[in-house]
């Protein structure tokens, strides 16, 4: 009956929040809660007959990770097929939910260290913490996502919307901007497209990132239960994981960081499992895992060595080969697309092994390290690890982490914390020297996530000292909230300004509202408990109700504004960007847009994607993609125009050549170096685009790509040139929009 009424206050909550956004077709909601059910109705069957546990947060994971594995697989099946509709995922899952029928069941097996978190041992925490928590960040990114990270409008709700449109998985090129961005590995962006396909709109896709937050609480709870810690203690592991401010902003999102991270860590906790009890199914399933993983972003790789580690870390295991079929499925088929397409499966850059290239791409290791973005000064890996746990929980994270490590490596259960501490060791010199933008933070959301493992060890068995760290840990979770408007005063390089900074999670103004939730979720955990109920429905029935009073209220408290309840750091999207794209959002339906200057193109889909939107070719080549350039300059080195549009440069850097690739450069900027008007009018013309949006060159472009006196690209002196066919309908000094009449 509880499990009931708690589906139906989620339900509720989504169209309340929907409704008021304006989604407003009964229709779309009964879908997406069709879509949840069977996914979980199978996943739960799945892992119930085939990977089965004794312990709930176990069972959870599992059920977390085969769910992800669903809808991965009907992404990449359907993809491949042009069948990526709504009534088609609807089939294939059903299908799949009458297979799981005839599923033989397993014995469970199960750890003595793996048990559900304990109801009496961490009410506080996980009710006054934890649910507040959750349901403002849900309330922040359904108001402010995907306007949260720049890398949603450039590429990862790109991706999905396009596909949506054309009912199957492609290739969408990603010009003026990094061009590695369009073969990424995107099991993250086929979760993305699963939530968009029933509302045909982003309504649940913008923070996309948030189950996995939770996934991630729940594998680093289960991870230092695992190594030792009791459960009062382990819960620490995920709060302080909530109030990472990193995290957070991860979360309210919709990049795949975090769903990287969340799967880096279901690898570990999994893969561990496996070793323990041997047994081919847990194999498996480290295997499902660690396909996800790396089938997420190329960062995946860096972080390799750990799982290789781990697989040999008590001697060669054969069944340990039962990983390599989920490997297979949900990593391999994005590797194996690059290597065919492009000619590698890390394309574009090339691949290397023992200093022997056995796979060609556009680029060396050497043209990566050609980037503003890339150091060799140790003196700011600190600011950098600083950045990526948030500097505020760093402060409190190093010393207790320090007495954490010291207490896994003194006490009797000393496997799996060993390896966690090793880990989390190998994990800064894998990021320092493997990922070529190594002062971007992001990269170590991995480790960042991982570490909070070790604030759950700090205790002991003096219940004075204990008492000690619980109140010292309070203080710090206060400090971490509220912080301060200043921050620590060290010299950084200019892309580091506002690195360092104390300030709280919440801005103060809007303390009230988790103060509140807090403690009515405290309240509620402490009747449910004394009334011996399910504690899981008061807390979600509080959670719920709280994102929906602050999400709807944030829109009204703070009008014509909306309350910024969370501070979370600026994408730094220029203002003239975003008065374009309210007006295209007002004044533009069901229509096809061709854009350039910049590559920020998903707003122009509008708000429940009725737009369709193309980047448009300047040449004779209407379908190719960068990788199709790539090749014609290979096969013709010397066919580039006497006087080029474009040339090519390193990130923020001038070409070198001595990089390493064709001309040292990580963009050669192949499809902008030649083009005429007629052939762009051209491929307009057979796209069918009534509507042309053109932006000022970004700071990565405009040193680099032709433009004119105002910094606009090629496209806009060309659409100057033909008033007949593109009458100007917007402008700003940054922005113009062309109607374009060429039926």
């Amino acid at each position: 009956m509880l499990t009931t009424a708690t589906i139906l206050v989620l339900c509720l909550a989504n169209l309340l929040v929907g409704w008021y956004l304006g989604f407003r077709s009964i229709g779309t909601y009964l879908l997406f809660w069709m879509f949840v059910a069977l996914v979980i109705a199978i996943a739960r069957r799945v892992t119930g007959r085939l990977f089965p546990v004794t312990d709930r947060v176990s069972m959870v994971i599992r059920t977390g990770v085969i769910s992800f594995a669903l809808i991965v697989a009907c992404g990449l099946i359907l993809g491949s097929v042009r069948l990526l509709t709504p009534a088609w995922y609807v089939v294939s899952l059903g299908t799949l939910l009458g297979a799981s029928l005839f599923l033989r069941g397993g014995r469970a097996r199960g750890t003595t260290a793996d048990r559900e978190i304990d109801r009496e041992a961490a009410p506080f925490l996980l009710a006054a913490i934890i649910v507040p928590l959750a349901a403002l960040i849900v309330a922040f990114g359904i108001t402010h996502s995907p306007l949260t990270l720049y890398d949603s409008l450039s590429y990862h709700l790109l991706f999905p919307a396009r596909w949506l449109h054309d009912h199957r998985l492609s290739i969408v090129p990603t010009p003026f901007s990094d061009e590695a961005q369009a073969y990424q590995p995107a099991n993250g962006e086929l979760f993305f497209l699963w939530l968009m396909l029933p509302f045909h709109g982003d309504l649940i896709a913008r923070l996309g990132q948030f189950p996995f937050l939770l996934l991630s609480g729940l594998t680093l709870y289960a991870l230092a239960r695992r190594i030792g810690a009791r459960p009062e203690h382990a819960i620490y592991a995920p709060v302080f994981c909530f109030l990472s401010r990193p995290i957070v902003e991860q979360a309210v999102g919709a990049d795949v960081d975090l769903v990287c991270a969340a799967m880096f860590l279901t690898s570990l906790h999994l893969g561990i499992t496996a070793l323990d009890t041997d047994a081919r199914r847990d194999w498996a399933l480290w295997g499902i895992s660690l396909g996800l993983y790396w089938g997420s972003k190329y960062l995946a790789l860096v972080y390799t060595p750990i799982f290789l580690l781990l697989a040999l870390s008590r001697g060669p295991r054969v069944r340990a080969f039962w990983a390599l079929p989920g490997v297979i499925a949900f990593a391999l088929p994005w590797y194996l697309r690059n290597w065919v397409l492009a000619g590698s499966p890390i394309y574009p850059a090339s691949m290397k092994v023992a200093g022997l290239t056995i796979a060609q791409g556009t680029y060396s290791r050497g043209a990566m390290l050609q980037s503003v973005f890339h150091t060799t000064d140790l003196r700011l890996l600190p600011v950098v690890v600083s950045h990526a746990v948030g500097t505020p929980l760093f402060l409190v994270w190093f010393p207790f982490g320090l007495l954490g490590a010291i207490a896994i490596m003194t006490g009797r259960a000393r496997w799996p914390g060993r390896f966690v501490l090793l880990s989390l060791l190998l994990m800064i010199p894998l990021y320092w020297f493997g990922v070529p933008d190594n002062i971007d933070s992001r990269f170590l959301l991995p480790a960042a996530a991982l570490a909070m493992v070790l604030l759950a060890f700090p205790f002991g068995e003096n219940k004075a000292w204990n008492r000690l760290v619980h109140g010292l840990f309070g203080g710090a979770i206060v400090w971490i909230l509220v912080g301060m408007n200043t921050e620590l005063p060290v010299d950084v390089p200019w892309y580091m300004r506002g690195w360092l900074t104390l300030e709280g999670l919440f801005e103060r103004r809007f303390l009230l509202l988790p103060l509140c939730a807090g403690a009515i979720a405290a309240g509620g955990w402490y009747l449910a408990r004394r009334r011996k109920s399910r504690l899981w429905f008061p807390m979600v029935g509080i959670a719920s109700s709280t994102a929906v009073v602050c999400a709807i209220g944030s829109e009204v408290w703070c009008a014509p504004s909306r309350c910024d309840v969370l501070h979370v750091s600026s994408p730094y999207i220029r203002s003239t960007m975003l008065y374009a794209w309210n007006w295209v959002r007002e004044n533009t339906h069901n229509a096809t847009f061709a854009y350039a200057g910049n590559n920020l193109p998903y707003p122009l889909f509008g708000d429940q994607l009725t737009n369709r939107v193309y980047y448009v070719n300047i040449d004779h080549h209407p379908n190719w993609r960068f990788h199709d350039y790539d090749h014609a300059h290979r096969r013709h080195p010397g066919s580039s125009p006497t006087t080029p549009l474009a040339r090519s440069s390193g990130v923020l850097m001038a070409a070198d050549e001595s990089g390493g690739g064709r001309d040292g450069t990580v963009r050669p900027r192949y499809e902008r170096m030649a083009g005429n008007r007629e052939a762009w009018i051209g491929n307009l013309k057979a796209l069918g685009v009534d509507h042309l949006f053109v932006s000022v060159l970004s700071a990565y472009e405009i040193d680099y790509v032709w433009h004119d006196a105002e910094g606009f690209p090629i496209e806009q002196h060309w659409a100057m040139a033909e008033p007949a066919v593109f009458h100007l309908v917007y402008e700003n000094p940054q922005v113009r929009i062309y109607t374009v009449g060429l039926h």
